[in-house]
């Protein structure tokens, strides 16, 4: 089982951390990981929607694309596929790296005011996937950090090798 497979679900752990929202089914040195996560997303109408997706991640996972089943009891058999081949589909782009947190982050609600209420829209924006470029840092763990200077922001993407992805994208947003 690889490294970036622990790394990954350590990753969804930690975002999707309410009760019930990721359940470890299996861990297997010879099977790989299998792991299921239920998120609650909002439809066009404006109703909630409980989404259930089972992952199983290969012992060679990344390199091989995960196994990934959809099921909802609010939407057709054929909106499920739909999901799953939407997912399948990011996965084949991102083959060979970690991916399944980055998709799951934009369609689901997992973010918390200053109250620690849950918030009805993200206050997180995916500015940009790419894939990591080897004078880039890899970060083994997922972290929230506040800085009170935009500086402090800046040396912490020049520290990762993502000068030109805060010169690119993080202007924009002050403005």
């Amino acid at each position: 089982m690889s490294e970036l497979a622990l790394e990954e679900l350590s990753a969804l752990a930690a975002i999707y951390c309410e009760p019930d929202a990721c359940e470890v089914l299996a861990v297997s040195e010879t099977h790989g990981i299998t792991f299921r996560i239920q998120i609650s997303v909002k439809e066009l109408l404006d109703t909630d929607v409980l989404l259930k997706l089972l992952f199983h991640l290969p012992v060679n996972y990344p390199s091989t694309l995960p196994d990934i089943s959809v099921s909802s009891d609010q939407l057709t058999r054929a909106q499920c596929m739909d999901v799953k081949d939407k997912l399948l589909e990011q996965a084949k782009r991102h083959l060979s790296e970690p991916m399944e947190y980055l998709i799951l982050q934009k369609t689901s609600k997992v973010d918390v005011d200053s109250s620690g209420k849950k918030c009805k829209e993200k206050m997180i924006s995916v500015l940009c996937e790419t894939k990591v470029q080897a004078q880039q840092k890899r970060f083994q763990t997922f972290e929230v950090k506040e800085y009170s200077r935009l500086e402090e922001l800046q040396k912490e993407f020049e520290t990762a090798g993502l000068t030109t992805l805060f010169s690119e994208f993080v202007p924009p947003l002050l403005k």
